[in-house]
């Protein structure tokens, strides 16, 4: 077969006919993932705001009985409303879906409450303020219109859901040029996910590492914004897609390890008498300069500190520190809560299993999902939400 050569000179093997048409490239979907998706999809609502434009926006933000105008200092009509999934459709024109250009946040919905509701939006705002993306709703309506979306999917007594909150430049023409786009899309998705199989919390994960694909720098696109662009993190998945891990570590272009591809990482080390000295026990975490602050990584950081434990935020780990019969690691996320790691690049920590301290921080982590002061509850009036934000 013809072969090609790059203008530095290295030789590429021409590419078959088949290959030009993607088909050898493709990733297989998982078995039942078109069921996966219907289900999730059937029960999800959706609470969508953006600008409208005949033409452009889609119609039922003007033609649907649950459709309103929100009054706002815009140029152009507001208008949301709550829908079901296959009821609205983002327009091809809105620079978050062409560009990734859009911020957002994901939130765990635990007995009918947002958890910690409040840090989330801080660091949407955080976000967006980077990005200069208006976020048009105050606090207040911002959370009401969200929690409209969760009762409307009519959570059972016990049920956990997810809301993914994203605030996008909004429409605007086929170039890149923020100043070309008419105003923000707000969209809070409330659908009912699970990130892991629950078997995997017993037993705990093993992790992959990318060698090559690097993490991101502060002077590419900041792991610090939570934005949609997560091209990154895909390549590094697809890294390692063959090896059939659920997770994949991924490292700065020093080599040091930053984060995984949709979570945070925690090492934890334990020193002789550990068991009866919880100081003899260091926690540790990269630095927010390689990866997302998470709220989750927040709080399992306190929570580490309250157990009395050394917790540490370190710029030079590397992936042979995840190693050893004295090592035990978890991964925390939204959707992932905290997950044990028993093994990375193949090698396994500890026992092979969740360690004792990981369970022990496991344990502290549930009681706070289950404390009602962590969040705020469907149905909760302007005057409680405004004092739980306060």
């Amino acid at each position: 077969m013809p072969s090609s050569t790059t203008a530095a000179g290295v030789e590429l093997p021409a590419i078959s006919p088949r290959r030009a048409r993607g088909a050898a490239y493709a990733v297989d979907g998982a078995p039942g993932a078109a069921r996966d998706l219907q289900e999730v999809c059937l029960g999800a609502r959706v609470f969508v705001s953006m600008p409208f434009l005949e033409g452009v926006t889609p119609r039922v933000l003007r033609e649907h009985a649950g459709s309103a105008s929100y009054p706002c200092d815009e140029p152009l009509e507001r208008r949301h409303g709550v829908f079901r999934v296959d009821e609205i459709g983002l327009p091809l024109f809105d620079h978050g879906l062409l560009y990734g250009d859009s911020v957002f946040e994901g939130v765990l919905v635990v007995d009918g409450r947002l958890f910690l509701w409040r840090e989330h939006l801080e660091r949407l705002h955080a976000s967006a303020r980077r990005l200069r993306i208006s976020v048009p709703y105050d606090d207040v309506d911002l959370t009401r219109h969200t929690l409209e979306a969760v009762e409307a999917m009519g959570l059972a007594a016990g049920d956990r859901a997810y809301v993914r909150l994203v605030v996008s430049r909004g429409l605007g023409d086929l170039g890149i040029n923020p100043r070309k786009c008419l105003g923000s899309t707000v969209y809070a998705i409330a659908a009912k996910l699970a990130v892991y199989p629950e078997a995997a919390y017993r037993r705990g994960i093993a992790v992959s590492v990318s060698r090559n694909v690097r993490r991101n720098g502060q002077d590419n696109v900041d792991p610090r914004v939570k934005s949609s662009n997560y091209l990154n993190n895909i390549l590094a998945l697809l890294d390692t897609i063959d090896e059939g891990t659920l997770e994949t570590m991924m490292l700065t272009r020093d080599g040091y390890v930053s984060e995984a591809t949709a979570d945070n990482l925690f090492l934890v080390s334990r020193e002789p008498g550990w068991e009866a000295d919880p100081a003899k026990v260091t926690v540790s975490t990269p630095t927010e300069d390689y990866c997302l602050n998470g709220i989750t990584r927040q709080l399992l950081m306190r929570i580490a500190a309250e157990e009395g434990h050394a917790v540490r935020v370190l710029r030079n780990m590397l992936p042979s520190d995840w190693r050893g019969p004295d090592r035990e690691a978890f991964l925390t996320g939204t959707g992932a809560g905290l997950m044990a790691v028993t093994a990375v690049d193949g090698q396994a920590l500890g026992e092979g299993e969740a360690g004792p301290v990981t369970r022990r921080l496991r344990e502290r982590f549930l009681a706070e999902l289950a404390d009602p002061a962590n969040g705020v509850a469907v149905g909760a009036s302007d005057e409680a939400i405004r004092a739980y934000l306060s």
